[in-house]
């Protein structure tokens, strides 16, 4: 009886498991379905495609102000004039395919559907005379939806300003 009992809790346990492997957690599918929104962005961002690009935000998005002396939040339509003035003067490449991370909510630290990462990225200027000037940097973003999977609030993080006034700054030839 003993051989018997001991077994049909194994079977037992063995289905519940399965079972449990094979339910459909909404957060993990809002996961998934944020992260591909999260690089059709990202592919946007590379292209300079800004129809594309806004389309995964939400008309009320904003974005944490990370940099030195910065608004605690910045509406979508200042970040629209950032973007358009960076995308005309640096061209921007993600230098590995992303890796995304679920987020969770800081309250209960329960995943939420929300994306994050670590993601290399090559920033790059083409000067008059045709010279090109690149710097990479790893960049820590993160992405809050709503639950229409529009993106509702970004935060960036990385020493973006270095890596522009890098850029800025003339090329001496060693000739001076």
């Amino acid at each position: 009886m003993k051989k018997f009992s001991v077994l049909t809790w194994v079977v037992a346990a063995a289905v519940a498991g399965t079972l449990g492997c094979s339910s459909t957690d909404p957060v993990s599918l809002a996961f998934v379905r944020n992260a591909q929104t999260v690089e059709t962005v990202f592919k946007a961002f590379e292209a300079e495609d800004a129809e594309a690009f806004w389309g995964g935000f939400a008309e009320t998005a904003v974005w944490r102000g990370t940099g030195v002396n910065a608004p605690t939040t910045l509406s979508r339509k200042k970040m629209r004039s950032v973007y358009d003035a960076f995308w005309a003067e640096f061209d921007y490449e993600l230098m590995e395919p992303p890796h995304f991370l679920p987020g969770v909510d800081h309250e209960t630290q329960r995943p939420n559907g929300s994306v994050n990462g670590m993601f290399l990225w090559e920033v790059s200027k083409t000067a008059e005379d045709g010279s090109r000037k690149a710097v990479q940097l790893w960049i820590y973003e993160s992405f809050d939806f709503n639950d229409d999977g529009d993106i509702v609030f970004t935060q960036v993080f990385s020493d973006l300003a270095s890596a522009y006034r890098i850029l800025r700054e003339p090329t001496t030839t060693g000739d001076e």
